[in-house]
């Protein structure tokens, strides 16, 4: 399983700001269900992730035995398909949210007991 995400800030050991007990690269990113998060950027992409990238995040198992998710950066989306990929996702969040404010409306308006 895997999440899309857009990068807010890349935080690399090879930025002069930053002190790193490491080589590690991680990356703040904003998801597509509005959440927030830092995570591990794959070794192989540190270099080529830039702030409002749009990545895919996975979220599979880290083993048979261990069901905690990777959380690790795999992939960085083209500018298109990243931005096509990004909208089919935020609007079926806005769906489901707009579902969901509905539906506590309408639970708002049933009559209570009054007994």
């Amino acid at each position: 399983m895997y999440h899309p995400g857009k990068v807010l800030e890349v935080l690399s050991n090879l930025d002069k700001n930053i002190k790193s007990s490491d080589d590690s690269t991680q990356a703040i990113i904003e998801m597509w269900d509005e959440n927030q998060f830092t995570f591990l950027v794959a070794q192989t992409l540190s270099k080529k992730l830039k702030k409002g990238d749009v990545v895919l995040v996975d979220y599979r198992p880290m083993s048979d035995k261990l069901p905690i998710p990777n959380h690790t950066i795999v992939k960085i989306l083209g500018n298109k398909l990243g931005q096509d990929v990004w909208r089919q996702y935020t609007k079926f969040h806005e769906k489901n949210k707009q579902a969901a404010a509905k539906t506590v409306s309408q639970n708002n308006m049933i009559p209570q007991y009054m007994g």
